[in-house]
């Protein structure tokens, strides 16, 4: 920005341009346009600096997080959390401060350092219960639940999944909370080895994701729907929900999503015997910084698998072969050797049939 306005009408101008750019980040985050909503949101928080301890402020530090955190960029989300839980604790906003500090403890989940996103989670959850927050009690309790499940605990994790559920339900029904309730519960399944009562689950919320338009709910459902029908050896299945989320995935540039979706293809192309194929990718995501500990933990016994079929040159050989691809690159050259349809617009998609 030039310079700071002086008079009144310059700073009213300036604030609702700035509020126009944070709700048209909104609709670019919620509608999973995640580059557009960064750019949005960064030039709210400029608009905004002519107030730099206002609400919108703060609503546009923790909104850029969460945008920039679906991109992969770990680091600046990190630092964007914390500024806004600086922030909203100037406000004196406690659930603001809950949010930030909750997704502070999600980027811990995802990088596997769970005692301290227990921390944080249990913070987030202390400043909810003091303003009686239900919907941030609920929300904060689910990513209670995911890291439970992350260390391999489904009966704890179930446990607050249910929890949370029943909390959701005191301010009313509504059809995300019943694809979350639905998808968190398959999620636990699946970590036991149920993987019909996973795959009905799964199914469920897919339903409902795909009704929302929730592209990320439905990448999700899409890629353990995938990772099933593998275990069954339905491959025919398997490239579908696979190939399904991979063209959702790739124009969101949800980096983190991608990666579980490449997994799951990695999966496919063992099941079909391509582990020469599989090999350069599965080395290649697991070792790549967005991927999550989680998605890790779940991929060693197949890693060890594939690389009991290679000798330490074949290994070494794949992983230079993946390193000369971005993660986009790879994932798209393989939308198009499993189809060679083209990627269908977002208004004309269609469910991939089970």
């Amino acid at each position: 920005m030039s310079g700071t306005p002086k008079s009144e009408k310059d700073l009213r101008t300036l604030k609702q341009k700035a509020d126009r750019l944070f709700q048209r980040g909104s609709v670019a985050l919620a509608s999973a346009q995640l580059a557009n909503a960064k750019v949005f949101f960064e030039q709210a928080l400029d608009a905004y600096s002519s107030d730099p301890d206002s609400p919108g402020a703060a609503r546009s530090l923790l909104n850029l997080g969460r945008a920039v955190e679906l991109l992969g960029d770990y680091d600046r989300a990190r630092d964007l959390y914390q500024q806004s839980v600086d922030l909203h604790s100037r406000l004196k906003d406690d659930s603001g401060v809950a949010r930030s500090e909750a997704f502070l403890g999600n980027i811990a989940w995802a990088q596997g350092v769970y005692a301290k996103a227990s921390d944080l989670m249990g913070k987030a959850l202390q400043h909810y219960n003091g303003v009686g927050d239900r919907s941030g009690q609920a929300w904060v309790t689910d990513m209670m639940a995911n890291l439970q499940l992350a260390q391999g605990r489904p009966t704890e994790a179930e446990k607050l999944h249910r929890a949370a559920y029943a909390l959701a339900l005191e301010i009313g029904d509504n059809p995300v909370g019943r694809a979350w309730n639905d998808f968190h519960l398959a999620a636990v399944e699946l970590e036991r080895g149920d993987r019909e009562q996973a795959q009905a689950g799964f199914e469920r919320a897919l339903e409902i994701f795909h009704g929302l338009g929730d592209i990320l709910g439905e990448v999700a459902c899409c890629t353990h729907l995938g990772e099933i029908a593998c275990a069954r050896r339905d491959f025919a299945a398997a490239e579908r929900y696979i190939l399904h989320s991979l063209r959702l995935a790739l124009p969101t540039g949800c980096k983190p999503l991608l990666i579980d979706a490449m997994t799951s293809l990695t999966r496919l192309l063992m099941g079909r015997g391509e582990n020469d194929k599989a090999l350069g990718i599965l080395m290649f995501v697991l070792s790549h910084p967005n991927c999550r500990r989680q998605t890790k933990d779940r991929m060693v016994a197949l890693a060890k698998a594939l690389e009991a079929n290679f000798s330490q040159k074949e290994i070494a050989g794949g992983f230079d072969w993946a390193k000369h691809f971005t993660l986009e690159e790879m994932a798209s050259a393989w939308v198009k050797n499993l189809s060679p349809e083209p990627v269908p617009k977002a208004k004309a998609r269609k469910k991939p049939k089970s």
